[in-house]
Parts: C-alpha cells; structure tokens; sequence
C-alpha cells in the first residue's frame, strides 16, 4: 500500500474561506461586547477572542466534542481488541503514528463512522460488525479526513462562528416569542405592534451579522464543500490501497437502499446533502 500524502484538501481551505461573512460577523458583535466592557481598550475582547481560537487544537477537546456533539465512548476492551490493530494497520499505510489518534464508538445500529477534531476517529457499534477488512477501509475513509485537514478546519470555523449563531439563536427565540404573545393577547393593536417589534429585531439581527443574507448561497456551497472533502477522503484510502474494499462498502450501502432517499429527495434537499450518494462515490473510486 502507498502511504498517502498529507496535505490541506482544496475543500478545506475553502470551507474557511465561506465562513469569513459568520466570523465577519462573529466579530462584529465581540467588538461591541468589548465596547461595552472595555470601552478604553477596544481591542482586547476581540484580540483574546481571536487568540481563544488555538483551543480547537487542544488534544483534549476532541474528546470532549467526541461525547457532547457525537455522543461517543471509549472501547471496551473487547472492542479495543478489533480495533486497535485495524488502525494500526491503517496508520501504517498512511506513513503516519498510530498513537496520534484515538478510537472512540458510537452506540448506533447504522453504520457509521467519524473524524471529530486532529485526534478522534469514531465507529459506531454496527459498523465494527463488517468484515474487519471493509473496516478498515472505513476507518483508512476517517483518517483521509484528518490527512486532509478536514476536521480541524471544520472545528475552527464552527468555534469562531459561535457568537454570531448564538446571537441570531437568541433574536430568533425572542422574535417568536413578542410575536406569539401579541397574538395571544388577541386585540388588533397588539398584533401590529408584535409585528412591527419582530420586523426590527430582523432588521437589527442583519444589521449585526450580515451574513444571514448569505445563507441561501453560502448553506449550498457549504454542503457542496462538504461532498467534495467526502470525495477526497475516498481518494485518499483509494491511495492508501482501500479503494476496492471501500467499494464493497459502498455497494453493500447501495443493496441496504442508501440512495433511495436522495432520489425521491427534492432539488433544495440534493443541494444541501452533506454526503454524495453511494453511486458517485462508487463511480468516482472507479475512475468514471
């Protein structure tokens, strides 16, 4: 087996670069929150927030968005005893060292499995039921993504896009509720006024973070992205030697009716899919 090269995927870089309108905006409103708390040094909360950004790549808080954001568990031993060698196996091929990742299990009766931060690559209980070789390739599939500098990107921008979701997250939920309150109370006047109220906290909300406007353009060429780096990430273990044992995985999803959702699916669904369907994966694998 060849090891794989380890470099940033293109998908990657540009997963950043659609994020810069949410951390724009991210950053808007860290400046006033430091205006208001510091007003004579203006840059300090938004320097230490840009700085808090390096604790994406503490080690240990992988483990920690491995359970609250994947709900994911350490092996047991028996499970350490399968896997263990599997990724050994793995890494060896990728020319990398084992003892960087750690292996984590998800309870789930559908096969799955996941790269979480620089560190995690998570399988879920049904999927360590394949043959140990087509797990591998799964798991040569997840470390693709850590070659590639998916996951670490992908943790970066969701860290530094925090205040802005958080922020639209609290308008939205007050704008709900004046709105079913001015309802409730049932008089003419208090509807308009519920209306008018939630009409300038959305004009406030865009004012603060831009970026809402993007969304119907920025979500699509997320997902896009996202496709694409799943893309890469087959490649990468077709590299490693895992290309005709990934298709077997692949075409084993087929026969259990993975696809039959995305075809009966609507245009805007296909659009904002985070994965490619089994048979592109398989015809890109194959060369098509």
């Amino acid at each position: 087996m060849r090891a794989a090269r380890r470099r940033f995927d293109i998908s990657a870089l540009t997963e950043l670069l659609l994020g810069v309108p949410t951390v724009l905006s991210s950053l808007l409103i860290i400046a006033l929150i430091g205006r208001a708390v510091t007003p004579q040094a203006l840059w300090l909360l938004p320097a230490v927030w840009f700085a808090s950004g390096a604790v994406v790549f503490v080690p240990a808080v992988d483990k920690v968005l491995a359970v609250l954001a994947h709900r994911l568990r350490k092996p047991t031993r028996t499970e350490s005893a399968v896997l263990e060698p599997i990724l050994n196996e793995v890494c060896g091929a990728a020319g990398v060292e084992p003892r960087r990742y750690w292996l984590r299990v998800q309870n789930s009766k559908e096969i799955n499995a996941m790269a979480v931060g620089g560190h995690v690559v998570g399988v879920s209980t049904a999927a360590m039921q394949l043959p140990p070789d087509q797990l591998e390739a799964v798991l040569a599939h997840e470390l693709g993504h850590h070659l590639a500098g998916h996951t670490k990107i992908s943790l970066l921008r969701w860290w530094y896009e925090l205040p802005a979701r958080i922020t639209i997250g609290a308008v939205l939920m007050v704008g709900l509720g004046i709105y079913v309150a001015g309802h409730k109370l049932g008089t003419p006047t208090a509807r308009v006024v519920s209306v008018v109220l939630v009409l300038a906290l959305a004009v406030a909300a865009i004012a603060m973070s831009p970026w809402v406007l993007l969304v119907p353009v920025i979500a699509p060429l997320m997902a896009l992205q996202s496709r694409r780096a799943e893309l890469h990430a087959d490649r990468v273990a077709a590299e490693m030697g895992y290309g005709p044992l990934l298709l077997e995985v692949l075409q084993r999803w087929v026969r259990q009716g993975h696809d039959l959702h995305r075809a009966r699916a609507g245009l805007r669904a296909r659009m904002l899919a985070s994965h490619p369907s089994c048979a592109q994966r398989i015809s890109r694998l194959r060369g098509k």
